[in-house]
């Protein structure tokens, strides 16, 4: 019996240090479990590691549905950006080109490329580029998108210039994407409606003449019953001259056709007391006068004749659509290099959606409206594109304190196609 009874008290010990071996070995598999679920942010049951061991098997089937999904997702859209029209490249917050389609490079002339190996710089020279992809990468999270439209010159000289437009989108951790679109088809269509709105005004300008002469003729020598009439007429066909006029000049600015062999030193203060002596009869009776401020002498380098056009159709715009017995006021300074010109008045100014849309040749915010107040509805469009000639920038806004058009003109004291 003694030997017997030490079997069953050995094999009783065994049995108990194999369960209690075998209830630590489980406690320990529980903490692990725990412990990769906390790591992969899942929270485990702590009833039993059973339990724990479903829930994880079943969290990681769906990972591994997202993670294919993912895949299909990423191999789309690497076939989408393979396929698109315009042209994408991403770069890195160092400016390393990490994704580049075929358009992007055929846009902008890059062979042999690689993914990651070097800086936008090092593949493409264009200024432009750049400063896009810093604006995009400064600007707020409400902002528009950044966008510019540039003429592309590839290096080397061989290739052809590219008109290009581009748009910059902001990704994180300040890496940004460029989608570009070629402009060249564009480009020759309006080359082409240009050239047409000016032979159509230049045909149409020797009739105007013939016509406006036979009417102030006729002016002096019908009775007053007719005279109404003939005025009329008379009214009519000098709408019609300007409105020619202004077509040859915005035909003109559009086709690069302006020379810069008339360009010199501008006095920008006197510019703009001379446009207000031509526009003051039709001020005076609106009871409205200039305010002017800044340096009595602003200097910079352009065309004289077209700056004097700038200053003329602003100042033409507020007087017709600002207040009544209010000032018109303008404001000129000058940082480093850039000369600052600044009109507005205290109309009732723009809806901000319409502050792109009136640069556009014949935009009327009110026709009704507009065609009271005359003028052709080219005035702004002209002064964009003599802006654009002098390397400027132009920007609309309401003003704040007077409620009207606040028109900023920003232009180079010195262009660089003038050195």
């Amino acid at each position: 019996m003694g030997l017997e009874s030490g079997i069953l008290i050995g094999l009783g010990i065994g049995l108990l240090g194999t369960l209690i071996l075998l209830w630590q070995s489980r406690r320990r598999f529980g903490r692990q479990l725990q412990q990769l679920g906390s790591l992969m942010h899942l929270a485990l049951p702590l009833s039993s590691p059973e339990q724990m061991l479903s829930r994880l098997s079943h969290h990681l089937r769906q990972q591994e549905l997202e993670w294919a999904r993912q895949k299909r997702y990423l191999q789309d859209w690497r076939y989408l950006s393979h396929h698109l029209p315009w042209g994408y490249l991403r770069v890195d917050e160092n400016n390393v080109v990490w994704e580049c389609n075929p358009a992007a490079q055929r846009l902008l002339r890059i062979s042999q490329w690689q993914p990651g190996i070097k800086l936008l710089l090092e593949w493409v020279r264009s200024y432009e580029l750049d400063q896009l992809i810093e604006a995009t990468r400064r600007q707020e999270a409400t902002a528009p998108i950044q966008s510019r439209e540039w003429i592309f010159y590839p290096s080397g000289g061989e290739d052809k210039p590219v008109p290009l437009r581009a748009w910059g989108l902001p990704l994180p951790q300040a890496h940004v994407a460029i989608f570009l679109e070629d402009r060249l088809e564009a480009t020759l269509l309006a080359q082409q409606r240009d050239r047409w709105a000016s032979d159509v005004a230049h045909e149409l300008k020797t009739p105007l003449t013939s016509i406006r002469l036979l009417a102030e003729t006729l002016h002096s020598r019908v009775d007053a019953a007719q005279a109404v009439w003939v005025e009329r007429l008379l009214n009519e066909t000098l709408r019609l001259s300007q409105l020619v006029q202004d077509l040859l000049e915005l035909s003109a600015l559009n086709l690069g056709a302006a020379s810069r062999s008339q360009w010199r030193w501008v006095d920008l203060a006197s510019l703009v007391r001379e446009a207000w002596q031509s526009l003051e009869p039709l001020a005076k009776p609106r009871q409205q006068e200039l305010d002017l401020s800044g340096p009595s002498q602003l200097y910079l380098w352009g065309d004289e004749q077209r700056l004097y056009r700038l200053v003329l159709n602003l100042l033409d715009n507020a007087i017709k659509y600002g207040g009544t017995d209010s000032p018109i006021h303008v404001a000129l300074s000058e940082q480093e290099s850039q000369v600052r010109l600044e009109v507005y008045d205290h109309g009732p100014g723009l809806p901000e959606d319409q502050f792109e849309l009136v640069f556009q040749p014949f935009y009327r915010t009110d026709a009704a409206r507009a065609r009271s107040k005359g003028g052709t509805g080219l005035g702004l469009a002209i002064v964009r594109q003599i802006v654009e000639l002098h390397g400027g920038t132009i920007r609309l806004r309401n003003h704040p304190q007077a409620g009207g058009l606040w028109v900023q003109v920003e232009l180079p004291r010195k262009h660089a196609d003038a050195l």
